[in-house]
């Protein structure tokens, strides 16, 4: 990248995009998995309905429902941000490809567009 230029390799920006969405996938995936594992297993309360398992149940509860909605929006965000990516590569490379076009029509102002 030279000074003040910003260098884009399309195939390699897609491919990034790409990962970073199926990335997400997986988390998502992990999180339907594995989270539903969690939230069912918690569900039943097994450490008690006394007590100490109240307040526990008190403290997980708001913890688990946290780490749940927070995993699941990182899945998301990613799958987002990849999908993101790669439409933003696309339209870089439109907008380029259409900008040469009207640069060539100013030099050569016969030439069709």
């Amino acid at each position: 990248m030279g000074e003040g230029q910003l260098w884009l390799d399309p195939a390699r920006a897609r491919r990034g995009g790409t990962d970073l969405r199926l990335a997400g996938e997986s988390v998502s995936a992990r999180r339907a998995g594995l989270g539903g594992e969690i939230a069912a297993a918690s569900a039943p309360r097994p450490w008690g309905r006394d007590d100490i398992g109240a307040a526990f149940e008190k403290s997980y509860r708001s913890s688990e429902e946290i780490l749940l909605r927070a995993w699941a929006g990182l899945g998301r965000s990613l799958e987002g941000l990849g999908t993101d990516v790669v439409t933003s590569v696309d339209a870089n490379l439109r907008t380029d490809a259409a900008t040469g076009r009207r640069f060539d029509g100013v030099a050569d102002p016969g030439r069709r567009r």
